[in-house]
């Protein structure tokens, strides 16, 4: 059934570089890694969707890709070699990580580069398809305390320092403990860290991600769970404009030059939408639903953006009240009494095995 949701997607023509391509649209909001994938293959014109093809389905899409991941690795996955046996069974991987991509993708960045990231099964997915994941959540190597104490961690690791930062804050510890001093001291630096950087993109990182990126390339960029097509053109960023809501206009990049999402909108020239407006008519075919279309997609990621670094505070005072209850509740907690043996004519034999002991409480961070 044709309609926009999170199994079926709109297609959009659309012109690159002077040709003529087909990308896709996403009327839900969402993190489908799979439509910024297609939108790289599709723009390289590896993929290809018939002209009279209005929507397409996920199931469709991971056929697509699917199938060419398989033609391009066909040669080299071939004969007993250890290269061909570990290409084969990344290709099965990707098998199981293709039909999972509409619901999201386990990526777990670390703050020492753009390009760093865990490596995961997910991640197996871009190495075969000849496609670079980035993303602009760096610390800089000019702090170096910053980065000596987390800079070669990942989001994860961050957070498990971050808990046991709190649970010392909560006067767990007794006496001076080098150990523990370190810890303090890292856990402060990751805090004031994360604080000022809830948009999950540092000042630095933009910077970093425009040195890395090259001159024409197309790539996936993850910001915030989500995942966007982002391109490199004379000097500039893009990330491509993949919401319904440019269905019918010719806006087609946002070009991204501020952290704080407040960037321009772009044709299929990459000309801004004041300039495309000055261009004659005939030449753009820009009409007034250009506008609204850029109007409600600002509107959409200013309320978007406000649930995320909403949901980010409140993910966070979630692990401190986790960490901070479990610290509470080891302090206070008591060892159990030893039963009392009273003197009998045989010797009574006493189990050690457990008396006073307490097990842990782990605090579990799902990101």
């Amino acid at each position: 059934m044709e309609e926009d949701s999170t199994d079926n997607y709109r297609v959009k023509d659309v012109r690159f570089f002077g040709a003529s391509r087909r990308i896709l649209l996403q009327s839900k909001n969402g993190p489908c890694p799979l439509l910024a994938i297609c939108n790289v293959l599709l723009l390289r014109n590896i993929l290809s969707i018939s002209p009279d093809t209005r929507y397409i389905s996920f199931g469709e899409l991971v056929q697509m890709v699917s199938d060419w991941i398989f033609e391009a690795n066909s040669k080299e996955s071939g004969g007993d070699s250890p290269h061909a046996a570990n290409l084969r069974e990344s290709l099965n991987s990707c098998l199981e990580v293709l039909p999972k991509l509409n619901v999201g993708l386990d990526v777990n960045c670390r703050f020492g580069g753009v390009t760093d990231f865990e490596y995961t099964q997910e991640t197996t997915v871009f190495d075969m398809l000849d496609i670079a994941l980035y993303h602009a959540w760096i610390v800089p190597k000019e702090d170096t305390r910053s980065f000596a104490a987390f800079g070669h961690l990942s989001y994860n690791q961050v957070v498990e320092k971050l808990i046991a930062y709190e649970e010392l804050c909560q006067g767990e510890a007794k006496g001076p403990d080098p150990e523990n001093e370190k810890l303090l001291e890292d856990g402060l630096l990751i805090k004031e860290f994360l604080e000022r950087t809830q948009t999950q993109i540092s000042y630095e990182g933009l910077l970093a991600l425009h040195e890395a990126v090259r001159e024409r390339q197309l790539a996936v960029f993850f910001r915030n769970s989500h995942f966007n097509t982002i391109l490199k053109y004379n000097g500039n960023l893009y990330l491509l404009c993949t919401d319904i809501a440019f269905a019918n206009s010719d806006l087609l990049w946002e070009r991204f030059t501020e952290v704080d999402g407040d960037t321009d909108y772009c044709d299929a020239e990459f000309r801004s939408s004041a300039e495309a407006a000055q261009a004659p008519a005939q030449a753009t075919g820009q009409g007034p639903e250009d506008s609204d279309a850029q109007l409600a997609w600002r509107m959409m990621q200013e309320e978007l953006q406000e649930q995320e670094d909403e949901a980010f505070v409140q993910a966070q005072q979630v692990a401190w009240q986790e960490a901070q209850a479990a610290a509470k509740a080891k302090a206070t907690a008591k060892p159990k009494a030893k039963a009392k043996v009273h003197p009998a004519p045989q010797p009574a034999a006493t189990d050690p095995e457990g008396v006073g002991k307490k097990k842990k409480g782990k605090a579990c961070i799902v990101q």
